[in-house]
C-alpha cells in the first residue's frame, strides 16, 4: 500500500491512485505507462504469468483524455483509476474470444456493461485478462495459454476444475492493475481471489448486470469484481452496481418465470457504508463441518492441515470480534444439492426439484441458446452465430486418458459438435424475454427450483437455527501447477475441496451471494488461502460487513514474492508539473532482427507531432523505450526536425531475445516494446 515514505502502485489502493493523480504526483499517462511496465517485466517475461495477453490498443489515448478531464476540473468518481476485464466481456473493437480458438477473431460491438460503467466513471481500461476456453475448464490452457501463480510456480493460480478467471486474480495481485473484472459459474471468480490473496465478490442475482459477458451456464453466471481491498471494492460497486435499463443478454433479469425479489430495495445507498469494524460483534456464524475436517453428513471434503490451522486462527479471530462460532454436521442446502436421493425435509414440495433431464439440458441446449444469442447480438459478420464457428475449435479436444480430464465428472461433458444443431433460426433474441431459449422445455420448473431450493434449504434453515451468515475455509488445497502433465499430482488436484472452491457448483446455481477474503498463508504451500461468507440473497450488503470486519481486523494478505516492486513504480514525491498537451506520437517503422547469439536488432523510426502553440525550437522532446520493462539508452535516438510542428525520431539497439515460454501455452512471442 502506497505510504509517505515510498508512494507507489504496488499494492496501492483506488483511494491512495486518486489521491495521487488529485494532488499532481502523477498523470493517469504516467499511471498506465508503470502498471505497463510491470506486465512487460513480469507477465510476459521474467516470471512469465501470461495473465493479460491483450492489452488495451487506446489505452494512452484514454489515460491521456483522462488527464485532460481532470485538468479541466471534470474529474469523475474513478478518474485514471487502470483495470483489467476477463476475456469473456465485450470491449467495443476488441476481441472477445472468451480464451476459445474458435472465437479468437470474434470483434465486439459494444462493451459490456459493466466495462461501460467504469469507463464512464473514468476508469481505464489496461488490457484483458488469460482464462480458458469459454470458461469450460478452470485452469485448462485456452488459446492464449494460462495464467501462472506470482506466489509460488509449483502450485495454480487457481482450482483446475474452475479457476477461469485466472487471470484476472493474477493481474491483480501482481498490480498489474488497480483492480479486475472476473467472471463465476462454478468457482471461478472465489478461486483465483482465494490463490491470489485477495477479495472477490459474488452478489446476488441481478444485482451486478452480467449484459455484454460470455455466457455459459446462464443460470449460474455471475459478475465477480477481483480487488486487493474491501475498501476498493467499495469504491467501484457504486459504480458496477447500478440499474442496467436493457435486459438482453443478462438471463436473470430477462427470464420472465420469477421475480428477482427486493433487488432494488435491497441496493446499498452508498457502499461505502459497509465500513463497520464491529459489525459481527452479536452474529451467529455457522460453519459446515465438512469444510474443516469433521465428521458430517454430507460428501467428503478433503482438507489439509495448513488450511485447519489457518481456519483455528480465523475462528479465534472471528470469536474476538464478538460473533458466536458454531460448526454443523449437516448443511443441507450442500448434502441434497450433491445427493438429491438423500433425506429431503418432509414439507419439501416435490415439484420444487430439478427435472431429472435438467443436467443434459443445461449443458446442451441451454448452452447453444445462450451462445447463439450472444453471436447475433454481437453482430460480427463473421461470427453471425453459433453455426458459423467451428465446434472442433470451440474447445480442446483432448483423450479421456489426459490427466486434465480423466478425473473430471462424465455428468459435466459438454457435446461441443451437437451444440449448433440444438438451436434454431433465432430472430427474436433482441426482444427482451423473447429468446427462443425461453422455450426450451422444463426450462421453467428448472429456474423456479432452483430458487425454492436456495429458499427453504439455505435461507429458511439459516433463519430457523438464528445463523446471520455461513463461514468457511475457501478451499481444502491448492492444486499443483503440473496437474495438467502429471497423473499423480491431478489425483490430489482433482479432489474434493481442491478441485472447486467450496460450495462447489451449488452456490452460483442456486443464487446464494458471498464475499471472500484472504485468510492467511498456507505453511506448507506458502500459497493463500481465503475465507469464504454466505448471505441469504440480497443481504448483500450485510455481507459485505461481514468481510469487511474480519478483513479490518488484521494484516492477512501477502506481496506475491515473484513479482516485486521495481523502479518504474515509484510515484513521485513532489507535485508534477501540470501536465501539457500530449504530443502526437506515430511509430512508422517497429521490427526486431535476429542478432547474434541471443540478441535481437530492435529498429524505431516515426514522428513527435507538436500540439501546442509553440513550435519545436531547439528544446529537444523526451522520448523513453521501454523493451520488455527495461529502458532503453537515449543514446540510441536520433532526433531531427520534420517540418515546424513535428520531430522525426529512428533509433536502434541490441536487445535480448525473448526467453522460451512454456510450450503448453499457445500465445504468440513478440518483443514486447513501449514508446512514451
Amino acid at each position: 500500500m502506497g505510504s509517505m515514505q515510498e508512494r507507489s502502485i504496488v499494492e496501492a489502493t483506488i483511494s491512495d491512485l486518486a489521491s495521487y493523480l488529485q494532488d499532481g504526483r502523477t498523470t493517469a499517462v504516467d499511471l498506465v505507462t508503470a502498471y505497463l511496465l510491470r506486465i512487460a517485466t513480469y507477465d510476459t517475461r521474467n516470471t512469465c504469468l501470461n495473465s493479460v495477453p491483450l492489452l488495451n490498443p487506446d489505452v494512452f489515448e484514454d489515460a491521456a483524455a483522462s488527464d485532460r478531464r481532470r485538468a479541466a476540473g471534470q474529474a469523475r468518481a474513478l478518474e485514471g483509476i487502470p483495470f483489467t476485464v476477463k476475456d469473456s466481456y465485450k470491449v467495443k473493437g476488441m476481441t472477445v474470444g472468451s480464451g476459445s480458438e474458435a472465437f479468437e477473431n470474434l470483434v465486439a460491438n459494444e462493451d459490456a456493461f459493466t466495462v461501460k460503467a467504469l469507463r464512464e466513471a473514468g476508469a481505464i481500461l489496461i488490457g484483458k485478462t488469460n482464462m480458458c476456453p469459454m470458461a469450460f475448464g478452470g485452469m485448462l490452457r485456452g488459446v492464449y495459454g494460462r495464467a501462472e501463480s506470482p506466489y509460488n510456480s509449483k502450485y495454480l493460480a487457481a482450482a483446475f476444475a474452475s479457476g477461469s478467471s485466472n487471470g484476472s486474480g493474477v493481474a491483480t495481485a501482481a498490480s498489474f492493475a488497480a483492480f479486475g473484472m472476473g467472471e463465476e459459474t462454478v468457482s471461478s471468480g472465489r478461486s483465483p481471489a482465494s490463490n491470489n490473496a485477495l477479495v472477490a465478490y459474488t452478489p446476488s442475482r441481478g444485482l451486478i448486470s452480467i449484459r455484454g459477458n460470455w455466457p455459459l451456464y446462464p443460470t449460474c453466471d455471475v459478475v465477480v469484481p477481483h480487488t486487493r481491498t474491501m475498501d476498493d471494492l467499495a469504491a467501484i460497486l457504486d459504480v458496477l452496481t447500478r440499474e442496467d435499463e436493457k435486459s438482453v443478454g443478462d438471463f436473470w433479469r430477462d427470464q420472465p418465470f420469477v421475480k428477482l425479489e427486493q433487488k432494488l430495495a435491497r441496493r446499498a445507498t452508498s457502499y461505502a457504508t459497509i465500513k463497520d469494524r464491529d459489525f459481527l460483534r452479536g452474529k451467529r456464524l455457522a460453519v459446515p463441518a465438512m469444510y474443516i475436517g469433521e465428521p458430517s453428513t454430507g460428501r467428503a471434503v478433503y482438507v489439509s492441515d495448513a488450511v485447519k490451522s489457518l481456519w483455528s486462527t480465523a475462528k479465534a479471530e472471528l470469536e474476538q470480534l464478538g460473533a458466536t462460532v458454531e460448526v454443523v454436521e449437516d448443511f443441507p442446502v450442500m448434502r441434497l444439492y450433491e445427493d438429491p436421493s438423500s433425506h429431503w425435509p418432509s414439507n419439501y414440495p416435490g415439484e420444487a426439484r430439478l427435472p431429472n433431464d435438467w443436467n443434459t439440458i443445461e449443458r446442451g441446449t441451454l448452452i447453444a441458446h445462450a451462445w447463439d444469442d450472444f453471436l447475433r447480438v454481437n453482430d460480427d459478420s463473421n461470427f453471425p452465430n453459433l453455426a458459423a464457428a467451428d465446434w472442433k475449435k470451440i474447445f480442446p479436444q483432448l483423450p479421456q486418458d489426459d490427466p486434465q480430464m480423466m478425473f473430471s465428472e462424465v455428468k459435466n461433458a459438454v457435446h461441443w459438435s451437437k451444440l449448433a444443431s440444438y438451436v434454431e433460426t433465432n430472430e427474436t433474441c433482441h426482444e427482451p424475454g423473447k429468446s427462443k431459449m425461453f422455450s426450451i422445455p422444463n426450462l421453467e420448473r428448472a429456474i423456479k427450483a432452483l430458487e425454492t431450493m436456495r429458499k427453504r434449504l439455505f435461507e429458511d434453515w439459516m433463519t430457523q437455527n438464528g445463523y446471520d451468515f455461513v463461514v468457511f475455509p475457501a478451499a481444502g488445497d491448492v492444486g499443483y501447477a503440473e496437474s495438467d502433465v502429471d497423473i499423480e499430482l491431478a489425483r490430489h488436484t482433482w479432489r474434493n475441496g481442491v478441485q472447486y472452491s467450496n460450495g462447489n457448483r451449488c452456490l452460483c446455481h442456486l443464487g446464494i451471494p458471498s464475499i471472500t477474503v484472504p485468510m492467511g498463508i498456507l505453511k506448507d504451500r506458502r500459497m493463500p488461502m481465503g475465507l469464504t461468507i454466505l448471505a441469504k440473497a440480497y443481504d448483500d450488503s450485510e455481507l459485505l460487513k461481514a468481510g469487511y470486519c474480519f478483513e479490518q481486523s488484521g494484516q492477512r494478505r501477502a506481496l506475491p514474492p515473484l513479482t516485486p516492486p521495481i523502479r518504474s513504480d515509484v510515484v513521485a514525491d513532489a507535485r508534477a508539473q501540470p501536465p501539457t498537451a500530449a504530443p502526437a506520437l506515430s511509430v512508422d517503422i517497429c521490427e526486431a532482427t535476429k542478432g547474434f547469439s541471443n540478441k535481437a536488432v530492435l529498429s524505431l523510426e516515426g514522428h513527435i507531432g507538436i500540439t501546442d502553440q509553440s513550435p519545436p525550437g531547439d528544446n529537444l522532446p523526451t522520448l523513453q523505450v521501454f523493451v520488455d520493462g527495461i529502458e532503453m539508452s537515449a543514446n540510441g535516438v536520433n532526433l531531427s526536425h520534420a517540418h515546424d510542428t513535428a520531430w522525426h525520431f529512428i533509433g536502434q539497439w541490441t536487445v535480448s531475445r525473448p526467453p522460451a515460454q512454456d510450450k503448453r501455452n499457445s500465445v504468440s512471442v513478440e518483443l514486447q516494446g513501449t514508446v512514451l
